[in-house]
């Protein structure tokens, strides 16, 4: 729809309202447009004890509404790269050990011309982390990792597919596409597919989120799963200690390889052998007479 609320974010919206109502605390959802001075807003309004911020848009323009709020002596937290010098409090993935998974598995499926689908900027502090791993799962298998082989998407299906597309059209090989998010990775699947290119016969392709809509596609896609269950609880246990005056900080949450049939590793799950109960001779004679 028009808001373009990455899905993602929906799922850990699920996560902090249960929270929430476990704790005894009302939940007030707003959406907010970053044109505005929505910090100031907050301040005048006096109608919530703190605040939860999910999604930021390009992290350099956010950063100065983020510094009013500390400025301001906000109860904030967000879900976000956790980063050294940060305003405020911030939950978030460990976005290296993900991108390093990621890329590691897909060299262990012999893939070695991998490109990345992402900006790969502190405009996207995330999308960076992940590009960081990518690189260090690279160089350690003695790859260097090629410019030709990366373009900048937001995410979106259709940045997706155009950032495919501008990597396909530069006539690097590749083989591999390790996309910054589920919804860049099924815009690259739609293009692949455009191009009579087959997932993952000739481009094995791995997102990232594990979005409900990942295991939806054909075929399913691979991806690193973050907690958004376990991430919405600690968003609201993190800001309701604050509130309460008690000390916390930042935390990084481990990522989860979800391996499918995208990147060419297709799992097949071990058959459980039934157990047949044979039926007392009284019964089998019921049985046969009820037929």
């Amino acid at each position: 729809d028009e808001s373009n609320i990455n899905p993602f974010f929906l799922s850990m919206l699920g996560s902090i309202t249960r929270a929430c109502a476990q704790r005894g605390y009302d939940l007030l959802i707003s959406f907010q447009q970053l044109s505005r001075d929505w910090h100031a807003d907050y301040e005048d309004c006096h109608k919530a004890d703190g605040l939860i911020l999910l999604g930021y848009g390009d992290y350099l323009d956010y950063r100065g509404r983020l510094e009013a709020l500390v400025a301001q002596d906000t109860h904030f937290v967000r879900w976000g790269a956790v980063l050294a010098d940060q305003p405020g409090l911030s939950i978030g993935g460990d976005n290296d050990a993900g991108g390093l998974a990621a890329t590691r598995h897909l060299l262990a499926q012999g893939r070695r011309r991998i490109g990345f689908l992402g900006h790969a900027s502190l405009h996207a502090p995330e999308f960076l982390e992940r590009h960081q791993g990518y690189a260090a799962a690279l160089r350690e298998a003695g790859l260097t990792p090629d410019p030709l082989l990366q373009a900048d998407a937001i995410s979106t299906e259709a940045a997706g597919c155009e950032a495919a597309n501008l990597v396909l059209e530069r006539g690097a090989r590749c083989d591999a596409l390790f996309a910054a998010s589920d919804l860049i990775a099924i815009g690259a699947m739609r293009a692949l597919f455009a191009r009579g290119l087959r997932v993952p016969e000739d481009v094995a392709v791995v997102g990232y989120d594990d979005i409900p809509m990942a295991q939806s596609t054909h075929p399913a896609l691979t991806t690193v799963q973050q907690d958004t269950r376990h991430a919405g609880e600690l968003l609201v246990d993190t800001l309701l200690r604050m509130v309460q005056g008690e000390a916390v900080q930042s935390i990084k949450l481990p990522p989860r390889l979800m391996v499918r049939q995208s990147c060419g590793a297709v799992l097949q799950p071990a058959r459980t052998p039934a157990t047949v109960t044979p039926l007392p001779d009284g019964a089998r004679r019921a049985r046969r007479h009820a037929r």
